[in-house]
């Protein structure tokens, strides 16, 4: 991967502990350059930035951007930020993430995974495949692959594999030489007001791929997308370019067929789930349209460790398994509760948490057929993210349509109320999931301590 010529040597990047800004901070760190980040809150990811000589910080410290060459900011960073006023007034440039990641995908070929849900898991998959087949791809995606212990990495290769995000419009700035679509429903709708207008957006994008555009035809979107963009298909429709059939769930793994284009293939790998086989599926497919061996690729997914929050087994403690899960839309909270009935002896019970005000507000009551999937729900107050609260807004919005959908639901307002509650009632075979994109995750290892702690 080369160095984006474009980018000064200095680099500050404010919202560095972010999953999207700690990667580029990474990368152009490992590209040579001296970089220096900072963020509201330390996080996860502040000791690995040290480790690759990113100084970082909490908090704001204005005074730190004399000398610095250019400063990038994250999406949600707003414009009086101390630091950004402080970058302005000493005229150093000041740019916004999309460009510097418009910057880092023009100096490499660049394979774009996009979707509203799965594209991190879509994106963690297309890296396995290739470095199993013995590659080693760049690669930059929002969230940490198990196994790796990272989201970014300056590969050998000259590839950059890097997950396409929607939010905030950010993937209309990218410069993609392949596209796969893994699903195109209603979303974000706080930045694009109507699912008219996202549809649009993705479009868009995918008009401009010069090289080979995959979409999974099985999603009503991507059924419009393709009716106004041209792109190859792949799924379980009769209709897909790229036809999946044979789909097993058997200990863990599933298994499928998929052919197209002259190629007949098995592919296996080590987790359940219909839309992980179909992310698969389309990972498969866009490789061997770039030119990969369709045996090889395959052979890269059989061991593929997953993505931190994707289905992540966090403990099994007296036969209760806990997974963590960042499922936090309705498709996905519905997909991840369907793969967990492939994989569970027992009950599945969901603890969902929802996400962003905005979100709920749009979206709440969408929540209720996928939770009443489980065989018993709690829900707790929303994540906010950052947003102010909607007045008439919370997690009772989603509760309700839980229990108008026919779940047995309770909601408990608080996070460190959920692990005594629940533990007493679990049995031998059970699986919990803790769902949402916020702080969720939290509760697992008190609940796995309770669990234990039990009579």
């Amino acid at each position: 991967m080369r160095d984006p010529s474009n980018v000064p040597h200095r680099v500050h990047l404010v919202g560095a502990g972010g999953s999207g800004m700690s990667g580029l901070a990474k990368i152009l760190s490992q590209l040579g350059h001296a970089v220096s980040g900072s963020d509201l809150k330390p996080g996860r990811m502040f000791d690995a930035l040290r480790d690759v000589g990113v100084d970082i910080w909490v908090g704001h410290a204005p005074e730190r951007i004399e000398g610095v060459d250019l400063v990038v900011a994250s999406s949600a960073v707003p414009e009086r930020d101390p630091e950004l006023v402080a970058a302005r007034q000493a005229g150093v440039p000041l740019w916004r993430r999309p460009r510097l990641l418009a910057s880092v995908t023009e100096a490499a070929p660049t394979v774009g995974l996009a979707g509203t849900h799965g594209k991190t898991t879509s994106t963690a998959l297309a890296v396995a495949a290739l470095r199993g087949a013995g590659g080693d791809p760049s690669f930059l995606l929002g969230g940490e692959v198990v196994g790796l212990n990272t989201g970014a990495h300056v590969g050998s290769d000259e590839v950059l594999v890097l997950e396409a995000d929607e939010a905030f419009g950010t993937f209309r700035h990218l410069s993609l030489d392949a596209i796969l679509v893994t699903n195109v429903e209603s979303d974000h709708l706080d930045y694009y007001q109507t699912v008219a207008a996202m549809e649009d957006a993705f479009a868009q994008v995918v008009d401009r791929v010069a090289g080979p555009r995959l979409a999974c035809i099985d999603d009503p979107g991507v059924r419009r997308l393709a009716r106004r963009s041209e792109v190859s298909t792949y799924g379980f429709d009769q209709d897909a370019d790229w036809l999946m059939s044979d789909l097993r769930h058997e200990a863990g793994r599933s298994t499928f067929a998929l052919t197209g284009r002259g190629t007949n293939v098995e592919v296996s790998l080590p987790k359940p789930g219909i839309h992980l086989a179909s992310n698969a599926a389309g990972v498969v497919a866009l490789l061997t349209s770039l030119g990969h061996d369709a045996e090889d690729v395959a052979a890269g997914l059989a061991e593929f460790g997953g993505v931190r929050r994707r289905y992540e087994v966090r403990a099994i403690t007296d036969g209760i398994t806990i997974i963590d899960d960042y499922a936090h839309h309705p498709t996905e909270v519905a997909a991840t509760i369907a793969a967990a009935r492939l994989a569970s002896p027992g009950r599945v019970i969901a603890v969902f948490q929802p996400h962003r005000y905005s979100r709920t507000a749009d979206l709440g009551h969408e929540f209720g057929d996928p939770l009443a999937l489980a065989d018993e729900v709690i829900v707790t107050d929303v994540y906010a993210a950052g947003e102010t609260p909607i007045i008439g807004v919370s997690g009772r919005l989603v509760a309700q349509a839980a229990e108008a959908a026919g779940a047995r639901i309770e909601y408990i307002k608080r996070l460190g109320d959920v692990a005594e509650h629940l533990a007493p009632s679990l049995q031998e075979g059970d699986t919990v999931l803790l769902l949402g994109a916020g702080d969720i995750n939290s509760v697992a290892p008190g609940l796995a301590a309770a669990i234990g702690d039990r009579p």
